[in-house]
């Protein structure tokens, strides 16, 4: 057994983790805690960090068209901090309340942001209108939408420009679903490094398998999956240029 300390609130705790050598999952050790991003690691800082609830906060806005906006503004070869500049302005916009034409929301998305002091245009802007366009004409048409992770997942699915990350993404903010797993690149690298990924793989085609994987290991570590998923996210952003040769 290896035992972690931290303290919460002016107490000293506890957890205990198997030894490094047992297997969280088979073929998988559990490996030291103070080695990074092995599953003990992962374990053990979820746990620290759980008790200030940090990484439980999901959502990027207020009703779920704006969560689709934000996520489906965001994603795939869009920098963070760029795809939320580009959610604030076509929300702030008032273009959100409506159903706007992709014309509109593509002029919006033309015009450079400010990023950390520096103006950076946005890319696909011509694309992402569209689907942005068409999402809200469904979103704003459709009289009831499902309240649970998988089924409202589905749902998404079938919305134009929205594939099963962004779908998940939107998912697991809106509902705090432990039912979906967002698989980005982040979290690939930190799924090999961990060892329950394999390190070739091709996530267009195994997407759901993979989450599988995931939402498993999150089980076998005592981790909520949406916060373990959330937490590695900023963790391997962070320090996954370090990393790649996992990848």
């Amino acid at each position: 057994m290896q035992t972690v300390y931290a303290i919460h609130g002016g107490t000293l705790e506890t957890l205990n983790l198997p030894s490094p050598e047992e297997e969280v999952l088979p073929g998988v050790p559990w490996g030291r805690a103070e080695e990074c991003l092995t599953p003990a690691y992962w374990a053990s800082q979820v746990w620290m960090n759980d008790a200030h609830r940090t990484y439980s906060h999901y959502r990027l806005g207020n009703s779920l068209i704006e969560e689709v906006a934000a996520c489906l503004l965001g994603g795939h070869g869009i920098p963070a901090e760029v795809g939320l500049a580009a959610y604030e302005r076509v929300r702030n916009s008032g273009l959100l309340m409506e159903a706007p034409t992709a014309e509109k929301l593509e002029a919006l998305l033309r015009e450079p942001f400010s990023v950390r002091g520096r103006k950076v245009r946005y890319r696909f802007a011509h694309q992402k209108a569209g689907y942005l366009a068409m999402a809200l004409q469904r979103l704003h048409a459709q009289p009831t939408i499902p309240q649970n992770g998988q089924a409202l997942r589905s749902f998404l699915l079938e919305l134009p420009g929205i594939g099963p990350k962004t779908a998940s993404w939107i998912t697991r903010n809106w509902l705090e679903s432990d039912e979906v797993a967002i698989l980005d690149i982040h979290i690939l690298r930190a799924g090999v490094a961990a060892g329950f990924f394999p390190k070739k793989v091709d996530i267009a085609k195994t997407y759901f398998a993979l989450e599988e994987s995931f939402l498993a290991f999150a089980h076998a570590i005592r981790c909520r999956a949406s916060v373990l998923d959330n937490f590695m996210w900023h963790q391997m952003r962070q320090i996954g240029h370090l990393v790649t040769k996992f990848a």
